[in-house]
This record gives structure tokens, sequence and C-alpha cells, in this order.
């Protein structure tokens, strides 16, 4: 009876151990760095390097965006998301978009969770927002995917966009290995829309593993052109 007690409690413990070391190994990376460039067509059109790191459940996302040709027009922007991470995903607490051409554009967004609202200051106007489920903000939702169901067909986020708040809405339409900087790399395609907004259909390609990261966006921009945003570099293991 004692030998079958501690052979229970041996094979418990190495039970717990692997899955132990399961949920470390698939968990979000502390830090990484990612470049990606922009195209339209052939065209180079910019760049856009994303730096993130987590300590102590805290995060910090920063993407810089360098501009060519004809997305001057827009010029250089840096966007920050700051706020928790869990294992739900992004708790955003902050967020920042910094408009180099146009400073007076600049946003700031604060999440109040007290108060279940998101204040938003633009050109020193402060409206609010009802905080909703899920509500992260540009840059948190593009990795939210990893704390999301691979079997979900409908994907819904509530997202500051810059100076507004808008529904976010996705849905798979396939699978399909890309080209990208970093190799060739199997990627969920997703078509996704903005509610209330016209000609807002985009498209996602978000990596299936290790990590959901986005490998590439194809987006309509303000000026009216479309653009695809492509990793072309990143220091984390992904193959």
């Amino acid at each position: 009876m004692n030998f079958r007690l501690k052979l229970f409690n041996y094979l418990y413990i190495v039970i717990i151990s692997l899955c132990t070391f399961h949920v470390e190994a698939k968990s979000f990376p502390k830090n990484f760095h990612s470049e990606y460039q922009l195209y339209q067509e052939e065209s180079f059109l910019g760049e856009v390097i994303v730096d993130f790191r987590q300590k102590n459940n805290k995060y910090e996302i920063n993407a810089l965006t360098r501009t060519e040709g004809i997305m001057r027009l827009l010029g250089n922007r840096e966007i920050i998301s700051k706020g928790q991470l869990s294992s739900n995903g992004f708790t955003p607490k902050k967020f920042e978009l910094r408009n180099e051409k146009k400073p007076k554009r600049n946003v700031v967004a604060i999440f109040d969770y007290q108060k279940d609202q998101v204040q938003i200051n633009y050109k020193e106007e402060i409206s609010n927002h009802l905080l909703m489920k899920k509500h992260l903000d540009v840059l948190t939702y593009l990795y939210q995917f990893n704390f999301e169901s691979l079997n979900k067909k409908i994907y819904i986020f509530e997202i500051v966009d810059g100076k507004k708040s808008r529904t976010y809405l996705y849905k798979k339409i396939r699978q399909e290995f890309i080209e990208t900087g970093v190799g060739n790399l199997e990627a969920d395609v997703y078509e996704g829309e903005i509610k209330g907004k016209n000609n807002s259909k985009h498209f996602l390609w978000i990596l299936r593993e290790p990590y959901r990261v986005p490998l590439k966006i194809k987006i309509k921009t303000d000026i009216g052109i479309d653009i695809s945003q492509v990793l072309v570099k990143t220091n984390l293991i992904i193959d």
C-alpha cells in the first residue's frame, strides 16, 4: 500500500511538473523586437518598429512608424501602450499616439477601471467612453489573439484606435503559408471591419504558433491607398 501511495505521489509530481513546463513554454515572451516594412504593391513606403517588454505583470509596447513616399503626408508616428498582462491577456492603462508631423493631433487615452470609462484627450478636448469587455487599443489587440481560442470563428474587440473608440469585428477566412523576412510561415487569415465606418475592410495574417503575432496587415489608409505591413525581422523564435 505504501509502495502504491509513493508511486502515485511520484507520478502526480511528474505530471504536475510536465504541465507546469508546458504552460511556461507557451507563456507570452518577456520581451521582443520586431520590424515591418510598408508597401503599396511594390513601392516601399516606410517601416514600423515594435518593441515589447514586460516585468512583474506590467507591459509596455512601443510602435514607431517611419514613413516614405506618399505616406509622408501622414508623417511619422509613435504609439505607446502600457498596462497589465495576465492569463486573460492585456488590460491597458494608458494609450498614447504621438504625431510628429502634427503634434496638436496627439492622443492620450486613460483606461479607468474604477469608473468603468475610457477617457480620451484629443486637441485638449476630453471625451468619455463606457469601458467595455475586452477594451483594448490598436496595439494590444494585435497580440490579444494569444489569449483567445484558436477554434473561434468570430472575434469582437472594443479598440481605442486614436481619438475614437470603436468596435472591430474579425472572422477567420482561411489558413495559409506566407513569405516573410524570417521565412515561410503558417498564418490564420482574418477579415476585419470597423463597425459604423465605411470602407473599413482590412486583413490580418496572424502566426499560428508558437506565438500569435501579426505577420502581415493589409489596410486602407486615411489618404485612400491600400498598404501592406509585412514582418521582415524579429528576435522571437518562431520557426
